[in-house]
């Protein structure tokens, strides 16, 4: 029986401000270069390079975005690569977003018995494609069967933040195919998902190591079919990680590390569904609110995701008080807030009305839409997510959630339920 331990790790973006402005730049915080978020991370990449040096594989692969780009890009490459380079015996890395552009970046790596397949999707062409399925053929018979690339084919987190051509095509590829896994990253989440007999496994090393774990279901709709299943995954810009994978014959363990805790699943029978061991250490903030908690909010927002590619943005209204535009955005992203003003924070109840008024755009896309509330004791509390997706217009990035969203107009109004749950929330897996 053969043996192989591989490591995984997606997003590093490695960056210094050498070569940048050294100034914090004036104006709105959402336009923050996030260069100014990552340059304080490198002390937690280097934490996270010792732990998998501990760990002792026989291969790392990075699944793209090593370094953040924008300054000396070289140098910063360089630099990340002396970092990770010696975690383990090989280590190979796709290309994401910001790394630098080079003329191959798609290549077939073999360890042991185990067939290992990087792809580009910054530079899919019908080239590559035929390259993918000729290999996939090659490896029919491998004892294992691994993929990797920069963005997730199946979105359990940003569903408006897609690669249409290479996700479909990808996906619809690989179906035809004995992929044990394939690993990503891109979204900046850890999740782990089952779609009908290959996992798909995504990893970010980016974020804060002090947040709490927040489950991803607390943030987001999630869609759970029987064909594409969501096991657990945490919330974007938390726990930074990174994952270990055992094959010992058919079996697979595959670990989930971070600064704070750690999660397991396994794989006894190839294809199989597989078995959750443990998960990450979740801190649940999604909890009923009592008539104790309403008299003690000391601030709150509404946290959403949105993307307008034309017009200024959305506005709210919480149970009719006026809440302004939301903070504008151009793709799909977190760390979206409206502020609550003192009379709406006195308005809160266990349900609650959101009005949006849409964009004279003709192009937009929202959802994701949540309520949360600190306490004056500390805790931090926050409803159900809306489960509805709203779209307007035709973007590629849209493609992939528009079977489940709401068509709307420019200028629309439409209102939800923001509801604190009635009692202790189940886990989604």
């Amino acid at each position: 029986m053969s043996s192989l331990r591989f490591a995984v790790i997606g997003d590093t973006h490695y960056c210094t401000m050498k070569h940048r402005p050294a100034e914090f730049p004036t104006g709105d915080y959402e336009r923050l270069p996030d260069s100014f978020r990552y340059s304080f991370m490198t002390n937690t990449l280097r934490t996270l390079a010792q732990h998998i040096r501990n760990e002792k594989p026989e291969l790392l692969i990075s699944t793209g975005d090593l370094i953040e780009g924008g300054a000396d890009d070289e140098e910063d490459v360089q630099t990340a690569l002396a970092l990770f380079a010696p975690c383990a015996p090989e280590f190979l890395y796709t290309r994401g977003t910001h790394d630098p552009q080079r003329e191959t970046a798609y290549r077939k790596f073999r360890c042991g018995n185990s067939v290992f397949l990087i792809l580009d999707y910054t530079n899919w062409n019908p080239k590559q494609k035929e390259w993918l399925i000729r290999e996939l053929e090659d490896a029919k018979k491998a004892e294992h069967l691994f993929v990797f690339a920069h963005p997730p084919l199946y979105l359990f987190g940003r569903h408006f933040f897609h690669n249409p051509q290479f996700c479909t095509e990808t996906a619809e590829i690989l179906r035809r195919y004995p992929v044990d896994a394939y690993f990503c990253g891109h979204t900046h989440n850890q999740g782990i998902s089952f779609h009908s007999g290959m996992l798909q496994v995504v990893g970010s090393a980016v974020g804060y190591p002090e947040q709490k774990t927040i489950p991803l279901e607390e943030l987001h709709s999630i869609p759970d079919t029987p064909e594409h299943r969501y096991l657990w995954g945490i919330v974007e810009d938390s726990s930074p990680g990174f994952w270990i994978v055992d094959a010992e014959g058919e079996t697979l363990t595959i670990r989930w590390h971070s600064l704070k805790g750690s999660a397991e699943l396994r794989v006894r029978q190839r294809f199989g569904f597989p078995e959750i061991l443990s998960l990450p250490p979740f801190a649940r903030e999604c909890l009923p609110l009592t008539d104790s908690d309403r008299y003690q909010i000391r601030s709150g927002w509404i946290h959403f995701f949105s993307a307008n590619k034309g017009a200024r943005g959305f506005r709210m209204s919480l149970n009719g008080i006026d809440l302004g535009f939301a903070p504008e955005s151009t793709c799909y992203a977190a760390r979206r807030a409206v502020i609550l003003p003192e009379n709406a924070l006195r308005k809160i109840t266990e349900r609650n009305e959101l009005e949006i008024v849409f964009p004279q755009s003709e192009v937009f896309a929202a959802g994701s839409i949540s309520l949360e509330l600190l306490l004056l004791d500390g805790r931090t509390i926050r409803s159900n997510v809306a489960p509805e997706l709203f779209v307007c217009g035709n973007h590629p990035d849209f493609e992939y959630a528009r079977s489940r969203s709401i068509e709307v107009r420019p200028g629309e109004r439409r209102k939800l339920a923001l509801s604190f749950p009635k009692g202790t929330p189940s886990c989604i897996c």
